[in-house]
């Protein structure tokens, strides 16, 4: 569910009276669009806390804790922490240029990037199977850590069907340079556009040469039963380490933080306590209260760089850690071509809101208040304030 930018907009300047768009111009309701976005978002944590205080009601369409759960669903994740470090040359091809990968596509086309109306014009790394040899692929050297374990991961902007009756199936893996057998790990799937495909993988020393790295060998190709002319583009080709330390960078609200070492089922998995910093001390100093491995707590790191980090107690439990999060919503964007001076929206280049479709209205009486403040019409600022108090008023009545 998303509520379209450019229907919001045209309301906006519909109710503001502003037929030639010169009193909110583009640039002015794209940082309105922003502002009301997160503050709608915002609002619905404190009214969840409000409304679990309250006595609920048994009709599933009209119980506001219902509600607000539904409207949040669409930014709850469930992750394991891996580092924002890249770990690949290049992950996106914004620079219509290839870096770092080599190009394995035989008598195939050659790789290519493209933006166009099948991958929504988004710059993505094409493959495609239009030769005599089978997977056509890039594949990439990197140094990786013995011991440690990584998640290599795509997103596929476009894929087609030449036969119209199955997936195109993509193969990734991630083997030791040195050997084809041993220590190899690969993900064969069909796959469809808009989704990400992930391979985690540990790393592990085949040659037993008793060294701390290895160069790994990651491939990304077509599979080789792949229907002639399959064709999938990639706008994302992501390698990070899981280092268990590391918060998501898209991070907006932490919920349950969970050590699930692997081979364990989810049921089992043990929910780790939060510490406030100023606690840390005193409960890892107490025999009472101090973390171990069956019973972990963890604490928020700020660091020097104004840039937060997730620490453990006892400091050597195992990276297999999962959290719940909310994430931040996507930035709105109102994209446009300039046509003779004046702006045309281009939805290739627009971003919409997040939101849940009834926050249609909301937004648009938020964004009617921050306009009147700024282009100073106290008729604007008024009936923006006034609909968004019969809407609260409303709902909390």
């Amino acid at each position: 569910m998303a509520v379209n930018i450019n229907k919001v907009y045209q309301r906006v300047l519909a109710i503001a009276n502003k037929e030639q768009r010169g009193y909110i111009t583009p640039q002015k309701f794209n940082m309105f669009a922003e502002q009301a976005q997160l503050e709608i978002f915002e609002q619905y944590f404190y009214d969840i806390n409000q409304f679990e205080r309250l006595e609920g009601n048994s009709t599933e369409y009209s119980d506001m804790l219902n509600l607000l759960y539904d409207k949040l669903s669409i930014f709850e994740k469930f992750d394991t922490l891996i580092s924002s470090s890249s770990l690949l040359t290049q992950e996106t091809f914004e620079s219509g240029t290839i870096s770092g990968w080599v190009d394995d596509t035989g008598n195939n086309s050659a790789a290519s990037i493209v933006a166009n109306s099948n991958n929504s014009f988004t710059p993505s790394l094409v493959l495609k199977n239009d030769g005599s040899d089978s997977s056509p692929g890039v594949r990439e050297d990197v140094t990786l850590t013995l011991d440690k374990r990584y998640r290599l991961q795509v997103k596929v902007s476009f894929a087609n069907d030449p036969d119209a009756n199955d997936f195109p199936q993509i193969r990734l893996t991630a083997r030791p340079v040195a050997s084809s057998l041993d220590g190899i790990h690969v993900l064969e799937t069909p796959v469809v556009a808009g989704e990400f495909y992930t391979l985690e993988f540990s790393v592990k020393d085949p040659g037993g040469d008793g060294g701390t790295t290895e160069s790994m060998r990651i491939e990304v190709e077509l599979d080789e039963t792949s229907s002639d002319n399959t064709e999938v583009h990639f706008s994302k080709i992501l390698l990070r380490q899981i280092d268990g330390s590391s918060l998501p960078t898209d991070l907006y609200r932490i919920g349950e933080v969970m050590h699930q070492p692997t081979g364990t089922p989810s049921e089992q998995a043990t929910i780790i306590n939060r510490l406030r910093n100023n606690e840390v001390r005193k409960y890892n100093n107490s025999p009472l209260t101090k973390a171990t491995a069956s019973n972990p707590a963890y604490y928020i790191h700020h660091k020097s760089d104004n840039t937060k980090s997730i620490k453990f107690l006892p400091d050597d439990l195992s990276p297999s850690i999962r959290i719940q999060y909310t994430r931040k919503p996507t930035t709105p964007a109102w994209g446009y071509n300039l046509i003779q001076n004046k702006p045309l929206y281009n939805s290739n280049t627009s971003t919409n809101f997040e939101l849940h479709d009834s926050e249609e209205n909301t937004l648009i009486y938020k964004i009617l208040q921050l306009s009147g403040i700024a282009i100073g019409k106290q008729d604007v600022y008024g009936v923006g304030t006034t609909k968004l108090s019969e809407e609260v008023q409303q709902e909390k009545s």
